[in-house]
């Protein structure tokens, strides 16, 4: 079965009435861990920085706001915590507080709560580039390639001129 060949198992007999799966079928990254593959499919490289933001929403007819701080960034949303639990496919709007800049978003998913804030990743309406004002990493840009401060090399002492 194709789960004993991804634990690296003796394959096992297949269980009456259950056709057996193909002996070179191996499950997808989605099938094996759907977090990873969402990482894959992502748009634009997260930037992890706190940016200072106005979230507004709205909920039973009334405007509400709430001043807080970005976990991560992208070219196409955040992801941030809030002291409300917001809905799924809620439109809200955030500010970016250094800049002013205002822009039109939906709740794309909302996580787990912790500390009396609950997680909300949310997505751009329409395309805002600059929105907060950094520049992202290139697609296939890997951390581990950074540039490195260099280290200090002590400077070989000249030999002094003897008079």
């Amino acid at each position: 079965m194709a789960w004993d060949k991804v634990l690296n198992r003796a394959a096992s007999a297949p269980a009456k009435g259950i056709a057996a799966a193909e002996p070179d079928s191996v499950a997808s990254l989605a099938d094996l861990n759907p977090p990873e593959a969402k990482r894959e499919t992502r748009r634009s490289k997260r930037v992890y920085i706190s940016m200072p933001v106005l979230v507004k929403y709205q909920r039973s007819g009334h405007t509400y706001e709430e001043e807080t701080v970005t976990d991560a960034v992208n070219a196409h949303g955040c992801l941030l915590r809030l002291q409300v639990a917001l809905e799924r496919g809620q439109k809200i709007s955030i500010t970016n507080l250094k800049s002013t800049q205002e822009v039109e978003c939906r709740v794309a998913y909302v996580g787990q709560s912790e500390g009396g804030k609950t997680q909300a990743g949310v997505e751009f309406m329409r395309s805002s580039d600059y929105f907060w004002h950094i520049a992202f990493p290139p697609d296939d840009w890997n951390p581990s390639d950074r540039k490195r401060p260099a280290l200090e090399r002590p400077v070989a002492e000249s030999p002094s001129k003897r008079a």
